[in-house]
Order: C-alpha cells, then structure tokens, then sequence
C-alpha cells in the first residue's frame, strides 16, 4: 500500500515544488523568496494538507530538503500568518529528531524569527497566503521503512500536514543488485543527469518499448523525447502568464504562435526565429528549455525593474530608482504570477551587476 493510498485526501505534489537542500544545510538555514513554493498554499488549503516526494543519496534516510527545509518553510508561514491575523495557533519549530540534533533544531529555531521578518518585507503578498491558511502547517514524516499498520488521522487534526515522502530506500553502500535491475539510491535525485529529456509520464507510457532492446535503449529515448517535443509544439495553445497588475506575459513555449496576435510587442527568446517583418518583433537565438526559461525570466525582470514602478505601474519618463530591494521585489512580482519561473543565480547577478553599474541612466 502506498503512502498516498494511506492518505486519499491528500494532494501527491511531485515535480511541481523545489525546496532547495542547501537551504536547509548547517548554519545557511534560510527561507528562500525565489523558490517561495508558495503555489503549494492553494492546494493545501483545498485538500487540507499534501504530499512532497523527494530522494536521497547514500548514507541517508530523508533528505535535507524533507528533513529541514520544507520544516523551515512551514514554521515560516505559520508565524507570518499569526502576526497577520493574531491566530493562537501552533507557532513552532517541527523538525524530526532522528534527522535534525536538538542543538541544531534550537539553532533553526532562534533563527525563525528573522525568516518571518525576510518574508514580511519581500514584497510577496503574504496576506493572501493568510486569508487562504485556515490551519498551521506540520511536516509528517515517512520513508519506504515507515510501518503502514499505524495510519494517524488527520482529520480532526489542529493543523494541516505537510507530509515529506522519502522515495529512497536506504541500503548498504547505496546500491544493490536486483532481480533484473540495479537500485542505486538517490538517483531519482539527479535524473537530469541520466534521462536525456524523459519524464516520467513519457517512461510509462512507452517503458515497453524502450526496455525491450537494452543497445536500443538511449536510442529509443531520444526518438520518443524528440517526437513528444514535436508534438507539443505542434499542439501548442499559446497558453502564457500575465505578469499582475502589468499588461507583459511570459512563456515557456515560444512555437506556440496562436495568442501572439492580441499583444502589441513579441520578444522571441528560442532558437527558432520566425522571421516576421516587423518593428515589434525581436529575436533573441537563446537554447530553449532550462537555459531558455531562465533567460526570458531575466528579459522579464529587466524590463520590469527599468520601467516600472513597485506597485506595477509603468513610469515612461520617471525611471524608479533600483537597487538590490527593486530587482528583488520585481522578481517576487514575476514567481507570484508564473510558478514556473526558475531563474538561476547567475542570471539574476547579471541583472543586479548590469543595474547597478548603469545607475539607471538605461532605456
């Protein structure tokens, strides 16, 4: 039986949240505003609690990002909503004692405070997350060695679980071999790595044919990543997001053509140049897919950072004044709107690099 058989209520969030590890490593412990993850609070508030799946290496049971991390984030919320709404609910520090020292959960906890005030002033709008958490957040735990015969019921619970799923089966030397198979533990974490494109809805749907030739196999994934691309592109509707209260949207799929027509000014950030005829047109040949999506985040940010004001205003002739406090309430502007953004840390230095030595004299 599975953990999400045990919890049929319960929203399974998997692939859809990033709760960094390093977040949650010795000393560094931090609520991070780029990865706010707080897309999750919508689902939890309608399902009354989730499921976060992740892995772990060699050596480990739950990984950084369950163990501490997400408990973080949790504790952060919960104290950002008491001082919104003077909630007398469950404002503290949960962390699981086989994974987290007592010293280091006191360290997190005299830390908290500061979370809660990094939050407050981030330019999210944590009053919508506190009209929508109508319980605190608790991290529950469970791995492949947790015993399904006791199943809490969290109906009647005061708060709302987080529940952080270990997929990883803990295992001498962190592999073993198996009747047709070898288990390495924690691959699943850096699948990047090794799956050359391939998801894990397009593995199921055509496991039988990519494990029935094993000197077929990477060939076969190739063909089957490169023909469901084609496929989308080919399908696309154009679907994009409005970046509030602004009138600019961003995409992840730049072939798909359908909508472009209701916008005034098209920033083409694929490789595929369209070849429109037109001073409203421009193409900027940059790889799609990870390094694609984070670029056209960073276009994004720098044309919200030198035009417009804080509250999403367009200034034509006053340009806002910018600092790091600026880019950063811009860029909360933009992960608000469009869950998907991921902007690397590199990008985001460019920016921060490229306006602070223009001391705005850009436009």
């Amino acid at each position: 039986m599975t953990i999400a058989d045990l919890f049929p209520r319960l929203a399974l969030v998997a692939y859809s949240a990033y709760f960094k590890s390093t977040d949650g490593h010795m000393h560094i412990w931090d609520f991070n505003i780029r990865r706010n993850n707080l897309h999750l609070i919508p689902i939890i508030a309608q399902h009354h609690g989730c499921i976060l799946v992740d892995s772990t290496r060699k050596g480990k049971r739950i990984p950084d990002a369950l163990s501490k991390t997400v408990p973080i984030w949790c504790c952060t919320i919960n104290r950002a909503v008491q001082r919104i709404k003077g909630y007398h609910w469950d404002t503290d520090f949960h962390s699981l004692p086989s994974a987290v020292s007592r010293s280091e959960h006191a360290q997190i906890e005299a830390k908290m405070e500061s979370l809660v005030d990094k939050l407050m002033n981030s330019g999210i709008d944590v009053y919508a997350v506190a009209d929508q958490l109508k319980k605190p957040l608790r991290p529950i735990w469970f791995t492949p060695q947790s015993c399904d015969m006791i199943v809490p019921d969290f109906d009647d619970c005061s708060f709302w679980p987080v529940v952080c799923l270990s997929a990883s089966e803990a295992v001498e030397n962190g592999y073993q071999v198996r009747p047709g198979y070898l288990y390495v533990q924690g691959s699943g974490d850096d699948q990047e790595a090794w799956c050359l494109g391939l998801t894990p809805s397009l593995f199921w749907e055509n496991h039988q044919f990519i494990l029935e030739s094993k000197g077929e196999c990477e060939r076969r994934v190739r063909e089957i990543v490169k023909d469901s691309l084609e496929k989308m592109n080919s399908q696309a509707t154009g679907s994009f997001a409005f970046i509030k209260p602004t009138t600019i949207a961003i995409s992840d799929l730049a072939s798909a053509q359908s909508n472009w027509q209701q916008f005034d000014v098209i920033i083409n950030c694929s490789e595929k140049n369209l070849e429109l005829n037109s001073d409203t047109y421009l193409h900027l040949p940059i790889p799609e897919g990870k390094r694609g999506k984070d670029s056209s985040v960073g276009i994004a940010l720098s044309i919200l950072v030198n035009y417009f004001d804080l509250d999403g205003q367009l200034q034509k002739e006053n340009k806002p004044r910018v600092d790091k406090k600026v880019i950063q309430h811009q860029l909360v502007r933009i992960i608000s709107s469009w869950e998907k953004a991921s902007p690397s840390r590199t990008t985001l230095k460019k920016v921060n690099v490229y306006f602070m030595s223009h001391s705005n004299t850009t436009d």
